[in-house]
């Protein structure tokens, strides 16, 4: 395969001389994902080095710098060391601890690193994140096994909630290269199959049809406009400098220009978009060479007039203080020149009727949305705050990005599903819109997975004392939760009972509950991935109204 460079020469590498400094972590159960810290380059990890159970780790690309704790070993101190060539390290331990549940591998993303096309076919890397894929797995491309190198790896705090109270803890994330090709513009069928046979789901995923329409990361904006600028009406000049405003071909990027109303009581201030920028910044999305996460650009100088209340498709009425979103879009909004690139958001003062905002997505044509209002600002004391505003922002463009309420439906309050998209998490940590002790107490949640903070317990459905503002999407990981047979004492997580049945008494071992308001109480309430399933076409579909 041609110009392989290309790959070196944009990963910085040291060929000094192998060593191991330090391992991180240095104990955990089998399965643990582990940074090497030394001179790792074109090494291996060598496990129990020394002792009759000696054996390599499949290495990483360009050498044993993260490595898995193999499926199996005994409990106690492991010898770890890197060995190049002739050359060995000396030991450091690992101590394998209690095994923790581990499904097979979920594969979440495919992008692409590099691609060259000639006589109809494309020759790129492909670029291929798991959640617990294991260093060593297979890559199989069209049920075949192909040549694969895991290359980085991101960590997943649990928070203190205990593995087993989760359908599918998810304990790390690894990237894989793939070098491949095929005739351009195809479909290939992918899998990720870890070291004990275990085998993600088959994802389909389309290789580049030709050079102008590269989406190496796949967030909808073509790699030439990212690199180049975008030229919205194809004269010639460049309307919208992408790489200016910080777009990158290998790092998915987000514009947003939002219009924050004239004269609201409370208004934005600097740690809303800092904590809007963080939440997308963390998200569990490995990028090959740029930061991790996805960049949200904010375009926040623009205003609007002071309205009451505004609404998508709603009547202008001067005397009733009322508009319509459009009109204000045409008028504040190059829509010829941005439509394209840009969702488009008012952060008004309210909605007719007194929700805290609306995203114009059709669930329906499963295409995502393009605009969106948030419209709380004549909300109690309660909701203003840094995360009440971070959610609602983040509540509304993830319905942009085609994410429902309860996951896979639209059921506002699923307790298993740790999402901004559900109503047992937006504005929590008000007493707006029925949110008080007593419904935190009967509306469930993951707490620490709300809060951001480790071992964080809503005692009796107090807030408590120190959280984070920020907010955060689903990862896919709670429990399934049966209707029929609800245990009480049990709970969500950590053994904290909750009155499932609504009974009045924590105490039932069975009891039953239709959660989500259809057919009766026997459905299965199971959480939803949102991080990798975010759809990016809001802006080319132009929205459609309807969410």
């Amino acid at each position: 395969m041609k110009k392989w460079l290309v790959v070196f020469s944009a990963i910085l590498i040291s060929s000094g001389c192998v060593r191991l400094n330090s391992l991180n972590p240095n104990s955990g159960p089998e399965r643990t994902l582990v940074d090497v810290n030394g001179g790792s380059f074109l090494a291996h990890v060598v496990w129990d080095a020394g002792a009759a159970t000696e054996q390599d780790l499949p290495a990483a690309f360009l050498g044993g710098h993260i490595f898995t704790v193999p499926d199996g070993s005994p409990l106690g101190a492991h010898q770890v060391a890197l060995e190049r060539g002739s050359t060995r390290t000396g030991t450091l331990p690992f101590t394998v601890t209690a095994a923790q549940p581990f499904g097979a591998p979920r594969l979440d993303r495919v992008s692409i690193y590099y691609a060259e096309f000639d006589s109809g076919n494309v020759t790129t890397w492909l670029y291929i994140q798991a959640a617990n894929g294991d260093v060593g797995a297979d890559i199989l491309i069209n049920g075949a096994v192909e040549p694969s190198a895991a290359h980085k790896a991101i960590r997943n705090d649990l928070l203190g909630v205990p593995p087993g109270d989760l359908q599918f803890p998810i304990y790390h994330w690894v990237s894989y290269l793939a070098p491949w090709q095929g005739p351009a513009g195809s479909t290939i069928q992918l899998q990720v199959r870890n070291e004990d046979g275990a085998a993600s789901a088959t994802v389909n995923y389309v290789l580049p049809a030709s050079a102008a329409t590269i989406d190496s990361d796949g967030d909808d904006l073509p790699d030439v406009w990212e690199v180049n600028g975008y030229d919205a009406d194809n004269n010639g000049t460049i309307d919208i400098d992408l790489p200016a405003l910080g777009a990158d071909p290998l790092r998915p990027d987000i514009f947003v220009e939002i219009d924050v109303m004239l004269g609201l009581n409370n208004p934005p201030v600097a740690a809303v978009w800092t904590g809007i920028e963080d939440t997308y910044a963390a998200a569990p999305i490995i990028n090959p060479i740029s930061d991790n996460g996805i960049n949200m650009v904010i375009d926040r100088s623009g205003t609007t007039p002071a309205w009451d209340a505004i609404d998508f498709n709603l009547t202008d009425n001067v005397a009733l203080s009322r508009a319509d979103f459009y009109t204000l879009k045409t008028a504040n909004f190059n829509n010829a020149v941005r439509g394209r690139i840009y969702h488009y958001a008012i952060w008004a003062n309210a909605r007719p009727n007194g929700s805290s905002g609306i995203s114009d997505v059709s669930f329906a044509t499963g295409q995502g949305g393009d605009d969106f209002i948030v419209s709380f600002d004549d909300f109690p004391a309660s909701t203003q705050t840094v995360k009440s505003a971070v959610e609602t922002f983040v509540h509304e463009i993830g319905h942009n990005f085609g994410q429902r309420h309860g996951g896979g439906d639209h059921w506002s309050k699923n307790p298993t599903y740790s999402s901004v998209m559900s109503y047992n998490w937006q504005l929590r940590t008000s007493t707006c819109c029925g949110n008080n002790t007593a419904s935190r107490q009967l509306d469930a949640v993951y707490s620490p997975f709300y809060y951001l903070t480790n071992g964080a317990v809503e005692v009796a459905g107090a807030i408590p004392a120190i959280f984070s503002s920020g907010t955060d999407y689903s990862d896919g990981m709670g429990r399934n939760l049966n209707e029929a047979c609800l245990n009480e004492p049990v709970g969500l997580y950590s053994g904290i009972a909750v009155d499932w049945n609504r009974d009045g008494d924590q105490i039932d071992v069975c009891g039953s509950r239709n959660m989500n308001g259809t057919g009766g109480a026997t459905d299965v309430n199971t959480d939803f991935p949102n991080w990798p399933n975010l759809i990016y076409v809001g802006p080319r579909t132009n929205g459609q109204f309807g969410g």
